[in-house]
């Protein structure tokens, strides 16, 4: 008789404690607690107060074990190896704590397990987050990705997910700009706050006409 497989509660535990096992053997687990208030209006993912690796050990980590101790429904669509994405562009150790994060999103949203390529990256400022060369035709796979979480963000968060577009919209052929400035209609549709679907669509218009989907620095 075969062993029977753990269970979602267990297996996502599981994976949440090789999380918090990565964040200490980085460093990055740190001992002392937040203060109260920046855990009030604290953004997409904390990005007003607090880091990401913060927000993982304090706000993603617990709320897992809340789930699991209660046996209760973990929340639909995780997106938390996606967001990862932009958050590791340079680091060069994120590599195994973002494929753990995948691993976390496919088990909450009940996808088969995928093998990740970690890509190698280095501190130097530079190249966006795919290999890209001037004048390519073909939108690379993190833009549709940073379209999909889109809708989460608000105000300056908001354009500084822009940004990463305009990154490439200065390398890739001017013949994708349509089909990107329909990228971004797609996600204004998914976005529930006004403000921020309204601030997508001018974005999505100005990339159509040839400019920058971001306000200037």
């Amino acid at each position: 008789m075969s062993e029977q497989e753990p269970d979602l509660h267990t297996r996502v535990a599981t994976k949440a404690r090789e999380i918090e096992t990565e964040l200490r053997s980085l460093h990055r687990w740190q001992q002392e607690p937040l203060p109260p208030e920046r855990f009030e209006n604290m953004g997409a993912f904390g990005s007003n107060t607090m880091t990401f690796d913060q927000w993982l050990q304090f706000i993603l980590i617990p709320r897992i074990d809340e789930i699991v101790n209660e046996r209760g429904d973990f929340p639909s669509g995780s997106m938390v190896g996606t967001y990862a994405i932009r958050e590791f562009d340079g680091d060069p150790e994120g590599g195994t704590l973002q494929q753990l994060l995948y691993e976390l999103d496919d088990l909450i949203n009940g996808e088969p397990p995928e093998t990740y390529e970690v890509i190698e990256t280095s501190s130097q400022p530079s190249p966006p987050p795919e290999s890209v060369t001037l004048g390519d035709t073909t939108i690379p796979e993190v833009l549709f990705t940073i379209a999909g979480i889109l809708p989460q963000f608000e105000g300056d968060d908001l354009e500084s997910q822009l940004q990463t577009f305009d990154i490439f919209l200065n390398i890739l052929s001017p013949t994708v700009r349509p089909a990107i400035s329909d990228l971004l209609l797609q996600a204004a549709q998914q976005t529930a706050n006004p403000t921020s679907r309204k601030r997508i669509e001018r974005a999505a218009n100005a990339v159509r006409l040839g400019n920058a989907a971001a306000k200037p620095l």
